[in-house]
Protein backbone atom coordinates (compact mmCIF):
# COMPACT_ATOMS: atom_id res chain seq x y z
CA UNK A 1 0.00 0.00 0.00
CA UNK A 2 2.52 2.34 0.88
CA UNK A 3 4.59 1.69 -2.49
CA UNK A 4 1.40 2.43 -3.84
CA UNK A 5 0.92 5.66 -2.65
CA UNK A 6 4.28 6.61 -3.21
CA UNK A 7 4.11 5.66 -7.31
CA UNK A 8 0.94 7.89 -7.25
CA UNK A 9 3.10 11.18 -5.24
CA UNK A 10 5.63 10.45 -8.27
CA UNK A 11 3.58 10.72 -10.86
CA UNK A 12 1.22 13.45 -9.85
CA UNK A 13 4.85 15.42 -9.01
CA UNK A 14 5.69 14.77 -12.45
CA UNK A 15 2.50 16.12 -14.16
CA UNK A 16 2.82 19.49 -11.88
CA UNK A 17 6.53 19.50 -13.62
CA UNK A 18 5.80 19.06 -16.73
CA UNK A 19 2.87 21.30 -16.60
CA UNK A 20 4.87 24.06 -15.57
CA UNK A 21 7.66 23.23 -17.88
CA UNK A 22 5.13 23.33 -20.98
CA UNK A 23 3.58 26.68 -19.96
CA UNK A 24 7.11 28.03 -19.98
CA UNK A 25 7.91 26.23 -23.64
CA UNK A 26 4.09 27.16 -24.67
CA UNK A 27 4.29 30.98 -23.07
CA UNK A 28 1.26 30.39 -21.56
CA UNK A 29 0.92 34.18 -19.98
CA UNK A 30 -2.45 33.40 -18.30
CA UNK A 31 -0.15 31.46 -15.77
CA UNK A 32 1.19 34.20 -13.45
CA UNK A 33 4.33 32.47 -12.43
CA UNK A 34 5.06 32.56 -16.66
CA UNK A 35 4.11 35.95 -16.62
CA UNK A 36 6.38 37.02 -13.84
CA UNK A 37 9.43 34.99 -15.48
CA UNK A 38 9.51 34.31 -19.28
CA UNK A 39 8.55 36.32 -22.08
CA UNK A 40 8.18 35.09 -25.73
CA UNK A 41 12.11 35.36 -26.56
CA UNK A 42 13.32 34.45 -23.82
CA UNK A 43 15.83 31.65 -24.64
CA UNK A 44 14.24 27.78 -24.26
CA UNK A 45 17.32 27.19 -21.51
CA UNK A 46 16.58 29.80 -19.74
CA UNK A 47 12.51 29.06 -19.61
CA UNK A 48 13.72 25.60 -18.36
CA UNK A 49 15.89 27.03 -15.66
CA UNK A 50 12.94 29.93 -14.99
CA UNK A 51 11.48 26.73 -13.37
CA UNK A 52 13.63 27.14 -10.05
CA UNK A 53 14.31 30.80 -10.87
CA UNK A 54 11.69 32.46 -9.09
CA UNK A 55 10.20 31.38 -5.32
CA UNK A 56 7.11 29.45 -6.82
CA UNK A 57 8.79 27.32 -8.54
CA UNK A 58 12.01 26.95 -6.89
CA UNK A 59 9.42 25.33 -4.28
CA UNK A 60 8.07 23.02 -6.41
CA UNK A 61 11.52 22.15 -6.97
CA UNK A 62 12.09 21.24 -3.14
CA UNK A 63 9.08 19.15 -2.94
CA UNK A 64 9.36 17.05 -6.24
CA UNK A 65 13.38 16.54 -5.14
CA UNK A 66 11.79 15.11 -1.68
CA UNK A 67 9.41 13.18 -3.58
CA UNK A 68 11.67 11.99 -6.42
CA UNK A 69 14.17 10.66 -3.32
CA UNK A 70 11.05 9.56 -1.38
CA UNK A 71 10.46 6.63 -4.48
CA UNK A 72 14.08 5.70 -4.08
CA UNK A 73 13.71 4.78 -1.13
CA UNK A 74 10.98 3.27 -0.93
CA UNK A 75 11.68 1.01 -4.12
CA UNK A 76 15.63 0.26 -3.52
CA UNK A 77 15.34 -2.52 -0.76
CA UNK A 78 18.69 -1.84 1.03
CA UNK A 79 17.12 -0.71 4.23
CA UNK A 80 15.89 -2.77 7.05
CA UNK A 81 11.97 -3.11 6.44
CA UNK A 82 10.68 -1.20 9.75
CA UNK A 83 13.33 1.52 9.59
CA UNK A 84 12.64 1.85 5.59
CA UNK A 85 8.79 2.43 6.11
CA UNK A 86 9.40 4.86 8.86
CA UNK A 87 11.73 6.86 6.61
CA UNK A 88 9.22 6.80 4.06
CA UNK A 89 6.30 7.87 6.22
CA UNK A 90 8.47 11.05 7.76
CA UNK A 91 9.59 12.06 4.49
CA UNK A 92 6.10 12.26 3.04
CA UNK A 93 5.05 14.03 5.83
CA UNK A 94 7.26 16.44 5.51
CA UNK A 95 6.39 16.55 1.49
CA UNK A 96 3.15 17.59 2.58
CA UNK A 97 4.06 20.69 4.58
CA UNK A 98 6.20 21.74 1.50
CA UNK A 99 2.94 20.88 -0.55
CA UNK A 100 0.47 22.85 1.76
CA UNK A 101 3.31 25.91 1.80
CA UNK A 102 2.71 25.64 -1.69
CA UNK A 103 -0.62 25.68 -2.01
CA UNK A 104 -1.39 28.60 0.82
CA UNK A 105 1.42 30.88 -0.26
CA UNK A 106 3.63 29.98 -3.15
CA UNK A 107 1.24 28.12 -6.24
CA UNK A 108 3.19 28.21 -9.81
CA UNK A 109 -0.26 27.88 -11.38
CA UNK A 110 -2.09 30.72 -10.16
CA UNK A 111 -4.07 31.97 -13.01
CA UNK A 112 -4.53 35.60 -13.90
CA UNK A 113 -7.94 34.74 -16.11
CA UNK A 114 -9.18 36.97 -17.64
CA UNK A 115 -6.72 39.40 -18.07
CA UNK A 116 -3.93 37.53 -19.46
CA UNK A 117 -1.30 39.92 -20.54
CA UNK A 118 -0.04 39.71 -24.15
CA UNK A 119 3.61 39.44 -23.30
CA UNK A 120 5.54 38.23 -20.24
CA UNK A 121 7.78 40.72 -18.06
CA UNK A 122 11.03 38.42 -19.06
CA UNK A 123 13.20 36.72 -16.22
CA UNK A 124 15.61 39.04 -14.45
CA UNK A 125 18.64 39.74 -16.52
CA UNK A 126 20.82 39.04 -14.10
CA UNK A 127 19.81 35.46 -13.70
CA UNK A 128 19.64 34.93 -17.54
CA UNK A 129 23.20 33.28 -17.00
CA UNK A 130 24.48 29.43 -16.79
CA UNK A 131 24.84 30.50 -13.14
CA UNK A 132 20.72 30.48 -13.06
CA UNK A 133 21.12 27.33 -14.44
CA UNK A 134 23.29 25.62 -12.44
CA UNK A 135 23.84 27.02 -9.09
CA UNK A 136 20.21 27.30 -7.93
CA UNK A 137 18.93 23.44 -8.51
CA UNK A 138 22.20 22.05 -6.88
CA UNK A 139 21.48 24.57 -3.94
CA UNK A 140 18.16 22.80 -3.54
CA UNK A 141 19.49 19.24 -3.76
CA UNK A 142 21.73 19.71 -1.53
CA UNK A 143 18.63 21.14 0.87
CA UNK A 144 16.79 18.20 -0.66
CA UNK A 145 19.85 15.53 0.81
CA UNK A 146 19.48 16.82 4.51
CA UNK A 147 15.57 16.68 4.73
CA UNK A 148 16.54 13.13 3.78
CA UNK A 149 19.36 13.00 6.49
CA UNK A 150 16.33 14.40 8.61
CA UNK A 151 13.65 11.87 7.92
CA UNK A 152 16.44 9.29 8.48
CA UNK A 153 17.92 10.79 11.91
CA UNK A 154 14.26 11.01 13.21
CA UNK A 155 13.19 7.29 11.96
CA UNK A 156 16.80 6.34 14.39
CA UNK A 157 15.86 8.46 17.24
CA UNK A 158 12.44 6.90 17.31
CA UNK A 159 13.21 3.50 17.12
CA UNK A 160 16.69 3.86 19.21
CA UNK A 161 18.68 1.90 16.71
CA UNK A 162 22.10 3.08 15.02
CA UNK A 163 23.57 0.14 13.08
CA UNK A 164 27.00 0.18 10.80
CA UNK A 165 23.92 0.05 7.88
CA UNK A 166 22.64 3.09 8.80
CA UNK A 167 25.80 4.77 9.44
CA UNK A 168 26.52 3.63 5.65
CA UNK A 169 22.78 4.78 4.56
CA UNK A 170 23.83 8.30 6.04
CA UNK A 171 27.20 8.80 4.58
CA UNK A 172 25.79 8.03 1.36
CA UNK A 173 23.31 10.84 1.29
CA UNK A 174 25.31 13.08 3.42
CA UNK A 175 28.48 12.56 0.68
CA UNK A 176 26.27 13.59 -1.93
CA UNK A 177 24.51 16.55 -0.07
CA UNK A 178 27.86 17.53 0.50
CA UNK A 179 28.93 17.05 -3.50
CA UNK A 180 25.96 19.30 -4.36
CA UNK A 181 26.42 22.28 -2.02
CA UNK A 182 30.08 22.09 -2.73
CA UNK A 183 28.88 22.58 -6.47
CA UNK A 184 26.06 24.88 -5.85
CA UNK A 185 28.30 27.47 -3.68
CA UNK A 186 31.14 27.49 -6.40
CA UNK A 187 28.74 27.67 -9.06
CA UNK A 188 27.10 31.01 -7.06
CA UNK A 189 30.97 32.18 -6.24
CA UNK A 190 31.59 32.02 -10.15
CA UNK A 191 28.34 33.87 -11.12
CA UNK A 192 29.22 36.16 -8.63
CA UNK A 193 32.34 37.27 -10.52
CA UNK A 194 31.71 37.44 -13.35
CA UNK A 195 27.81 38.54 -13.91
CA UNK A 196 27.60 40.71 -11.30
CA UNK A 197 30.28 43.58 -12.60
CA UNK A 198 31.90 44.35 -9.21
CA UNK A 199 34.52 41.58 -9.58
CA UNK A 200 34.53 39.93 -6.32
CA UNK A 201 33.82 36.20 -5.56
CA UNK A 202 32.13 36.10 -2.31
CA UNK A 203 31.16 38.96 -0.29
CA UNK A 204 29.53 37.12 2.66
CA UNK A 205 26.10 38.27 1.58
CA UNK A 206 23.76 36.85 3.73
CA UNK A 207 21.94 34.84 1.19
CA UNK A 208 25.68 33.51 0.31
CA UNK A 209 25.79 32.58 3.67
CA UNK A 210 22.51 30.38 3.78
CA UNK A 211 24.08 27.90 1.57
CA UNK A 212 27.70 27.79 2.71
CA UNK A 213 26.47 26.74 6.12
CA UNK A 214 24.49 24.08 5.57
CA UNK A 215 27.64 23.56 3.67
CA UNK A 216 29.72 23.50 6.89
CA UNK A 217 27.08 21.18 8.48
CA UNK A 218 27.91 18.41 5.71
CA UNK A 219 31.50 18.87 6.10
CA UNK A 220 31.23 18.25 9.69
CA UNK A 221 29.08 15.48 9.59
CA UNK A 222 31.10 13.73 7.65
CA UNK A 223 33.80 13.40 9.59
CA UNK A 224 31.71 12.46 12.37
CA UNK A 225 30.55 9.69 10.37
CA UNK A 226 33.88 8.15 9.30
CA UNK A 227 34.41 8.64 13.08
CA UNK A 228 31.55 6.41 13.68
CA UNK A 229 32.61 4.04 11.37
CA UNK A 230 35.57 3.45 12.95
CA UNK A 231 35.03 3.95 16.63
CA UNK A 232 31.36 3.02 16.74
CA UNK A 233 30.97 6.49 18.74
CA UNK A 234 28.80 10.24 17.82
CA UNK A 235 26.01 8.41 16.77
CA UNK A 236 24.12 11.01 18.68
CA UNK A 237 25.93 13.69 17.55
CA UNK A 238 25.39 12.56 13.77
CA UNK A 239 21.95 12.31 14.19
CA UNK A 240 21.94 15.74 15.62
CA UNK A 241 23.79 16.84 12.99
CA UNK A 242 21.44 15.55 10.35
CA UNK A 243 18.72 17.78 12.13
CA UNK A 244 20.23 20.75 12.34
CA UNK A 245 21.13 20.81 8.59
CA UNK A 246 17.95 20.57 7.85
CA UNK A 247 17.00 23.49 10.08
CA UNK A 248 19.66 25.65 8.79
CA UNK A 249 18.55 24.58 5.42
CA UNK A 250 14.85 25.83 6.20
CA UNK A 251 16.67 29.18 8.45
CA UNK A 252 18.33 29.74 4.87
CA UNK A 253 15.10 29.58 2.80
CA UNK A 254 13.54 32.11 5.39
CA UNK A 255 16.04 34.36 4.99
CA UNK A 256 16.15 34.15 1.16
CA UNK A 257 12.16 34.83 0.98
CA UNK A 258 10.76 36.20 3.52
CA UNK A 259 11.77 40.22 3.13
CA UNK A 260 14.19 40.52 6.04
CA UNK A 261 17.09 40.84 4.13
CA UNK A 262 17.58 43.14 0.83
CA UNK A 263 19.92 40.83 -1.70
CA UNK A 264 20.39 40.47 -5.41
CA UNK A 265 20.33 37.05 -4.72
CA UNK A 266 17.02 37.36 -2.50
CA UNK A 267 14.07 35.21 -4.55
CA UNK A 268 10.74 37.25 -2.44
CA UNK A 269 9.90 39.12 -0.12
CA UNK A 270 6.69 38.33 0.84
CA UNK A 271 6.19 38.15 4.61
CA UNK A 272 3.41 35.84 4.28
CA UNK A 273 5.43 33.10 2.45
CA UNK A 274 8.35 34.00 5.39
CA UNK A 275 5.80 32.61 8.26
CA UNK A 276 4.84 29.73 6.04
CA UNK A 277 8.34 28.53 6.00
CA UNK A 278 8.91 29.50 9.85
CA UNK A 279 5.76 27.24 10.19
CA UNK A 280 6.97 24.46 8.13
CA UNK A 281 10.47 24.63 10.25
CA UNK A 282 8.26 24.14 13.51
CA UNK A 283 6.23 21.46 12.82
CA UNK A 284 9.36 19.52 11.30
CA UNK A 285 11.74 20.13 13.57
CA UNK A 286 9.74 21.02 16.66
CA UNK A 287 8.32 17.09 16.87
CA UNK A 288 12.14 15.82 16.21
CA UNK A 289 12.99 17.75 19.31
CA UNK A 290 10.33 16.11 21.08
CA UNK A 291 11.44 12.50 20.15
CA UNK A 292 14.79 13.48 21.43
CA UNK A 293 13.12 14.31 24.64
CA UNK A 294 11.19 11.73 25.32
CA UNK A 295 12.79 8.73 23.47
CA UNK A 296 16.78 9.61 23.92
CA UNK A 297 19.22 9.42 22.12
CA UNK A 298 21.63 5.49 21.36
CA UNK A 299 24.39 4.23 22.65
CA UNK A 300 27.49 4.51 21.08
CA UNK A 301 31.33 4.37 22.67
CA UNK A 302 33.09 7.32 24.15
CA UNK A 303 34.16 9.88 21.74
CA UNK A 304 38.28 9.41 20.57
CA UNK A 305 40.41 11.93 21.71
CA UNK A 306 43.79 11.44 21.09
CA UNK A 307 45.76 10.28 18.21
CA UNK A 308 43.96 11.10 14.45
CA UNK A 309 40.66 10.45 15.61
CA UNK A 310 40.76 13.06 18.46
CA UNK A 311 42.10 15.43 15.64
CA UNK A 312 39.43 14.54 13.29
CA UNK A 313 36.89 15.23 15.77
CA UNK A 314 38.63 18.90 16.81
CA UNK A 315 38.44 19.69 13.23
CA UNK A 316 34.87 19.12 12.82
CA UNK A 317 33.74 20.62 15.92
CA UNK A 318 35.76 23.83 14.55
CA UNK A 319 34.27 23.55 11.25
CA UNK A 320 30.68 23.81 13.06
CA UNK A 321 31.94 26.77 15.34
CA UNK A 322 32.69 28.19 11.92
CA UNK A 323 29.58 27.27 11.00
CA UNK A 324 27.69 28.79 14.07
CA UNK A 325 30.17 31.81 14.03
CA UNK A 326 28.80 32.79 10.35
CA UNK A 327 25.02 32.36 11.09
CA UNK A 328 25.43 34.84 14.19
CA UNK A 329 27.21 37.48 11.95
CA UNK A 330 24.36 36.60 9.16
CA UNK A 331 21.09 37.13 11.79
CA UNK A 332 22.47 39.25 14.38
CA UNK A 333 21.71 42.41 12.01
CA UNK A 334 18.56 41.30 11.54
CA UNK A 335 17.56 40.83 15.32
CA UNK A 336 18.96 43.95 15.85
CA UNK A 337 16.56 45.43 13.64
CA UNK A 338 13.96 43.60 14.73
CA UNK A 339 14.23 44.08 18.47
CA UNK A 340 14.58 47.96 17.20
CA UNK A 341 17.44 48.74 18.45
CA UNK A 342 18.91 50.31 15.22
CA UNK A 343 20.58 49.51 12.31
CA UNK A 344 23.84 47.19 12.38
CA UNK A 345 25.68 46.10 9.67
CA UNK A 346 28.33 43.00 10.20
CA UNK A 347 30.41 42.67 6.75
CA UNK A 348 33.10 40.95 5.71
CA UNK A 349 35.67 41.60 8.81
CA UNK A 350 33.79 40.08 10.91
CA UNK A 351 33.99 36.69 8.96
CA UNK A 352 37.10 36.70 8.00
CA UNK A 353 38.58 37.81 11.44
CA UNK A 354 36.80 34.53 12.10
CA UNK A 355 36.73 32.42 9.86
CA UNK A 356 40.38 33.05 8.38
CA UNK A 357 41.68 31.50 11.66
CA UNK A 358 39.55 28.84 11.86
CA UNK A 359 40.42 27.40 8.26
CA UNK A 360 43.82 27.53 9.07
CA UNK A 361 43.51 26.09 12.01
CA UNK A 362 41.70 22.81 10.72
CA UNK A 363 44.03 22.60 7.53
CA UNK A 364 47.14 22.31 10.07
CA UNK A 365 44.89 19.45 11.97
CA UNK A 366 44.18 17.67 8.99
CA UNK A 367 47.78 17.82 7.86
CA UNK A 368 48.99 16.65 11.45
CA UNK A 369 46.98 13.80 11.70
CA UNK A 370 48.27 12.92 8.01
CA UNK A 371 51.72 12.76 9.76
CA UNK A 372 50.79 10.92 12.71
CA UNK A 373 52.43 7.28 12.51
CA UNK A 374 54.80 8.31 9.75
CA UNK A 375 58.18 8.46 11.79
CA UNK A 376 59.90 11.76 12.73
CA UNK A 377 61.57 11.42 9.23
CA UNK A 378 58.29 13.17 6.90
CA UNK A 379 56.90 15.39 9.59
CA UNK A 380 60.79 16.80 9.79
CA UNK A 381 60.79 17.33 6.07
CA UNK A 382 57.23 18.51 5.78
CA UNK A 383 58.36 21.42 8.24
CA UNK A 384 61.13 22.52 6.79
CA UNK A 385 60.15 22.39 3.14
CA UNK A 386 56.73 24.44 4.35
CA UNK A 387 59.00 27.02 6.17
CA UNK A 388 61.43 27.16 3.32
CA UNK A 389 58.38 27.48 1.04
CA UNK A 390 56.08 30.10 3.11
CA UNK A 391 59.03 32.36 3.73
CA UNK A 392 59.68 32.56 -0.21
CA UNK A 393 56.51 33.26 -0.86
CA UNK A 394 56.30 36.00 1.69
CA UNK A 395 59.71 37.46 0.52
CA UNK A 396 58.66 37.54 -2.77
CA UNK A 397 54.77 39.07 -2.44
CA UNK A 398 54.89 40.22 1.07
CA UNK A 399 51.41 40.17 2.49
CA UNK A 400 50.11 40.74 6.16
CA UNK A 401 48.12 37.33 6.12
CA UNK A 402 51.07 35.15 6.35
CA UNK A 403 48.42 32.55 8.49
CA UNK A 404 47.03 31.85 5.27
CA UNK A 405 50.09 31.33 3.37
CA UNK A 406 51.96 29.17 6.08
CA UNK A 407 48.98 26.95 6.88
CA UNK A 408 48.40 26.49 3.28
CA UNK A 409 51.79 25.73 2.06
CA UNK A 410 52.07 23.23 5.24
CA UNK A 411 49.08 21.79 4.46
CA UNK A 412 49.69 21.27 0.85
CA UNK A 413 53.14 19.50 1.27
CA UNK A 414 52.09 17.70 3.94
CA UNK A 415 49.33 16.27 1.93
CA UNK A 416 51.78 15.88 -0.99
CA UNK A 417 54.91 14.11 0.46
CA UNK A 418 52.41 11.83 2.64
CA UNK A 419 50.97 10.92 -0.60
CA UNK A 420 53.92 10.35 -2.43
CA UNK A 421 55.60 8.31 0.15
CA UNK A 422 52.73 5.66 0.89
CA UNK A 423 52.54 5.67 -2.99
CA UNK A 424 55.93 4.05 -2.42
CA UNK A 425 55.18 2.23 0.12
CA UNK A 426 52.01 0.72 -1.08
CA UNK A 427 50.92 1.63 -5.13
CA UNK A 428 47.96 -0.58 -4.73
CA UNK A 429 45.94 2.86 -3.12
CA UNK A 430 45.53 4.48 -6.28
CA UNK A 431 43.57 0.95 -7.08
CA UNK A 432 41.56 2.23 -4.04
CA UNK A 433 38.65 4.74 -5.44
CA UNK A 434 37.83 6.17 -1.51
CA UNK A 435 41.38 6.42 -0.79
CA UNK A 436 42.04 8.87 -4.08
CA UNK A 437 38.78 10.33 -3.70
CA UNK A 438 39.50 11.54 -0.01
CA UNK A 439 43.03 13.11 -0.98
CA UNK A 440 41.52 14.84 -4.24
CA UNK A 441 38.84 16.20 -1.55
CA UNK A 442 41.35 17.54 0.91
CA UNK A 443 43.90 18.82 -1.83
CA UNK A 444 40.64 20.92 -3.11
CA UNK A 445 40.71 22.65 0.16
CA UNK A 446 44.34 23.38 0.21
CA UNK A 447 43.99 24.97 -3.59
CA UNK A 448 40.97 26.85 -2.21
CA UNK A 449 42.67 28.49 0.70
CA UNK A 450 46.15 29.20 -1.67
CA UNK A 451 43.68 30.70 -4.32
CA UNK A 452 41.42 32.78 -1.92
CA UNK A 453 45.09 34.24 -0.30
CA UNK A 454 46.80 34.97 -3.97
CA UNK A 455 43.60 36.76 -5.16
CA UNK A 456 42.89 38.67 -1.69
CA UNK A 457 46.73 40.20 -0.86
CA UNK A 458 47.63 40.37 -4.27
CA UNK A 459 44.99 41.60 -6.20
CA UNK A 460 45.67 44.45 -8.91
CA UNK A 461 43.22 47.30 -9.34
CA UNK A 462 42.87 50.37 -11.11
CA UNK A 463 39.03 52.41 -11.73
CA UNK A 464 40.30 54.79 -14.27
CA UNK A 465 38.45 57.31 -16.81
CA UNK A 466 38.59 55.69 -20.56
CA UNK A 467 37.74 56.65 -23.47
CA UNK A 468 38.78 56.12 -27.35
CA UNK A 469 43.02 56.03 -27.78
CA UNK A 470 43.29 56.34 -23.50
CA UNK A 471 45.52 53.07 -22.06
CA UNK A 472 46.60 52.39 -18.47
CA UNK A 473 48.71 49.33 -17.89
CA UNK A 474 48.16 46.93 -14.79
CA UNK A 475 50.17 43.62 -13.86
CA UNK A 476 52.18 43.82 -16.81
CA UNK A 477 49.46 44.23 -19.32
CA UNK A 478 48.82 46.76 -21.32
CA UNK A 479 44.78 48.03 -21.39
CA UNK A 480 44.18 50.54 -24.43
CA UNK A 481 40.45 51.40 -25.36
CA UNK A 482 40.06 51.83 -28.70
CA UNK A 483 36.27 52.07 -29.85
CA UNK A 484 32.74 52.89 -28.13
CA UNK A 485 29.98 50.78 -30.30
CA UNK A 486 26.53 50.39 -30.21
CA UNK A 487 24.92 46.91 -29.49
CA UNK A 488 21.50 45.82 -30.28
CA UNK A 489 20.79 42.46 -28.07
CA UNK A 490 17.86 39.96 -27.19
CA UNK A 491 15.46 42.41 -24.94
CA UNK A 492 18.25 45.13 -24.55
CA UNK A 493 20.82 47.79 -26.02
CA UNK A 494 24.22 48.14 -25.12
CA UNK A 495 27.04 50.25 -24.94
CA UNK A 496 30.47 47.98 -25.86
CA UNK A 497 34.00 49.26 -24.97
CA UNK A 498 36.69 47.66 -27.59
CA UNK A 499 39.43 47.14 -25.50
CA UNK A 500 43.30 46.17 -27.10
CA UNK A 501 45.20 43.64 -24.59
CA UNK A 502 49.15 43.74 -25.25
CA UNK A 503 51.20 42.12 -23.23
CA UNK A 504 54.76 43.70 -21.84
CA UNK A 505 56.35 43.37 -24.97
CA UNK A 506 53.77 45.22 -26.66
CA UNK A 507 52.05 41.82 -28.76
CA UNK A 508 48.59 42.45 -28.60
CA UNK A 509 47.01 39.27 -26.69
CA UNK A 510 43.01 39.86 -26.83
CA UNK A 511 40.47 42.12 -27.51
CA UNK A 512 37.70 42.48 -24.61
CA UNK A 513 33.91 43.74 -25.04
CA UNK A 514 32.94 44.43 -21.32
CA UNK A 515 29.19 46.30 -22.04
CA UNK A 516 26.63 48.37 -20.04
CA UNK A 517 23.46 47.22 -20.98
CA UNK A 518 19.82 48.86 -21.10
CA UNK A 519 16.97 46.09 -20.80
CA UNK A 520 14.08 47.75 -22.31
CA UNK A 521 11.76 45.79 -20.69
CA UNK A 522 12.13 48.13 -17.26
CA UNK A 523 15.05 50.37 -18.58
CA UNK A 524 17.30 48.11 -15.93
CA UNK A 525 21.24 48.80 -16.27
CA UNK A 526 23.22 46.32 -16.09
CA UNK A 527 27.45 45.75 -16.49
CA UNK A 528 28.44 42.67 -18.47
CA UNK A 529 32.03 42.06 -17.11
CA UNK A 530 34.49 40.97 -20.10
CA UNK A 531 37.71 38.30 -19.18
CA UNK A 532 41.00 37.40 -20.13
CA UNK A 533 41.39 34.12 -18.32
CA UNK A 534 44.97 32.56 -18.11
CA UNK A 535 46.19 29.98 -15.91
CA UNK A 536 47.47 31.99 -13.25
CA UNK A 537 45.16 34.73 -13.02
CA UNK A 538 42.08 36.77 -14.79
CA UNK A 539 42.49 40.02 -16.10
CA UNK A 540 38.66 41.64 -15.54
CA UNK A 541 37.16 44.30 -17.50
CA UNK A 542 33.98 46.28 -16.00
CA UNK A 543 32.75 49.24 -18.17
CA UNK A 544 30.76 51.54 -15.61
CA UNK A 545 29.09 54.70 -15.94
CA UNK A 546 29.62 57.34 -18.65
CA UNK A 547 31.38 60.52 -17.14
CA UNK A 548 31.85 63.04 -20.01
CA UNK A 549 30.92 62.67 -23.64
CA UNK A 550 32.91 59.81 -24.60
CA UNK A 551 34.65 58.53 -21.19
CA UNK A 552 33.32 55.71 -19.26
CA UNK A 553 34.60 54.58 -15.79
CA UNK A 554 36.44 51.37 -16.25
CA UNK A 555 37.36 48.58 -13.27
CA UNK A 556 40.82 46.89 -14.73
CA UNK A 557 41.98 44.30 -12.36
CA UNK A 558 44.12 41.28 -12.13
CA UNK A 559 43.10 38.36 -10.25
CA UNK A 560 45.93 36.02 -9.53
CA UNK A 561 44.83 32.68 -8.54
CA UNK A 562 41.11 32.77 -8.76
CA UNK A 563 40.91 29.67 -11.07
CA UNK A 564 42.52 27.84 -8.18
CA UNK A 565 39.09 28.49 -6.59
CA UNK A 566 36.79 26.57 -9.37
CA UNK A 567 39.60 23.91 -9.56
CA UNK A 568 39.58 23.19 -5.87
CA UNK A 569 35.78 22.99 -6.22
CA UNK A 570 35.82 20.70 -8.91
CA UNK A 571 38.50 18.81 -7.05
CA UNK A 572 36.26 18.13 -4.36
CA UNK A 573 33.34 17.28 -6.20
CA UNK A 574 35.39 14.70 -7.55
CA UNK A 575 37.05 13.71 -4.64
CA UNK A 576 33.20 13.09 -3.26
CA UNK A 577 32.10 11.17 -6.28
CA UNK A 578 35.43 8.69 -5.72
CA UNK A 579 34.46 8.13 -2.04
CA UNK A 580 31.08 7.00 -3.33
CA UNK A 581 32.48 3.95 -4.73
CA UNK A 582 31.22 1.19 -3.46
CA UNK A 583 33.36 -0.19 -0.51
CA UNK A 584 35.15 -4.32 -0.66
CA UNK A 585 34.68 -6.45 1.82
CA UNK A 586 36.62 -6.63 4.56
CA UNK A 587 37.54 -2.85 4.34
Amino acid sequence: MQKTCVAMMLGCTVIAVLSLAISFLTNDFSVAYVANNSNSSLAWPYKIAALWGGHEGSFLFWAAGITLALACIAFKQHLEPAFQRLVVTILAGVNAGFNLVILLTSNPFARLLPDVPAEGRDLNPLLQDIGLILHPPLIFLGYIGFTVLFAGAVAALWQRRYSADLTQWLRHWTLLTWIVLTGGNAFGSWWAYHELGWGGWWFWDPVENASFIPWLVATALLHLLYLNRRHKALAASSLILCILGYTLALIGTFLVRSGVIDSVHAFASDPSRGIAILSLLLSTVGPALLIIAWRGTPDSQPAPLAGRSGMTLFGALLTLVAAFAVLLGTCYPILFKMLDLGAISVGPPYFNSLFVPITCLCALLAAIALLRGSGWLIPTLVVVASTIATAAILVAWPTDKWMWVSAGAFTALALLITLVVRLIQAPHLLSQPRQVGMWLAHFGLVIAMLGATAVSNYEQNAMVRMGPGTGRIVADHTVVYEATETVNGRGFIATQARIRVEDDAGVKTATLLPQRRTYMDDMTELTESALLRQPLGDLYLSMGPELEQGEYLMRISYKPGINGLWLSAALMMLGGLLCLWPRRKGQ
